[in-house]
């Protein structure tokens, strides 16, 4: 049997034959620098939720005691700077908050209300300290529900401003109904006021300032 010769060498194996180039390893999207800046910046906000989401379940009493008491606060706070509680409960538009006063508004509301019932003696009162005040008569006959085919359906106070000589203007809208021959048609009403904070308010004057009558809408 025949050997190969001593100075004769093995094949080389094929592995040695072939040399694999390495790709370079690449950052994924999460070790950019921005990304970690991120993380680390969002991290403690998240385990804090986290954390607190954690004890609010498992001291629930407390929790509820914690929130009814902010919730007050909040309450208080806004009824003291304000003067009006939260989602309009108890809030009369007719108080003005002019100085810690109703700002003559409720002089104002007695004086439309007077109209709307066909109060003369009510009108007379209400119009007391006007220097020139319309008649009382006059306005009943043509914007009271009671001598008129006339329905106030809303009552809306539009602006209220002060002014430098402390008085007050305020304009308010009524929305009207009439009713006659050809139909109903509806508009509206607005009235100026001019009220004065002082002496538990007062009613200085009173115009109309704009009315419209259109057909209704079928």
């Amino acid at each position: 049997m025949l050997s190969p010769s001593p100075t004769q060498q093995p094949p080389a194996p094929e592995d040695d034959k072939k040399k694999v180039a390495l790709t370079p390893t690449r950052r994924t999207v999460g070790q950019t620098p921005t990304a970690l800046f991120v993380k680390a910046t969002f991290r403690p906000i998240f385990k804090g939720l986290y954390y607190t989401i954690s004890a609010m379940r498992s001291h629930k009493l407390v929790t509820l005691i914690v929130l009814v008491l902010l919730l007050a606060s909040v309450t208080l706070t806004n009824y003291l700077t304000t003067g009006l509680w939260p989602f309009g409960i108890a809030n009369d538009p007719f108080n003005f908050h002019i100085h810690g006063t109703a700002g003559g508004g409720d002089k104002v509301k007695s004086w439309l209300f007077h109209l709307r019932e066909g109060n003369v003696t009510g009108l007379q009162l209400d119009e007391k300290d006007m220097s020139q005040p319309p008649s009382p008569d006059q306005m009943i006959a043509q914007y009271s529900e009671a001598k008129n085919n006339l329905t106030w359906k809303a009552i809306n106070v539009l602006s209220v401003s002060t002014e430098q000589d402390t008085t007050i203007d305020s304009f308010v809208e009524i929305d009207v109904v009439t009713h006659g021959p050809g139909g109903d048609a509806k508009g509206f009403l607005i009235w100026h006021f001019v009220t004065i904070a002082q002496n538990g308010g007062a009613l200085l004057s009173v115009d109309l300032v704009g009315n419209q009558l259109r057909p209704a809408l079928l």
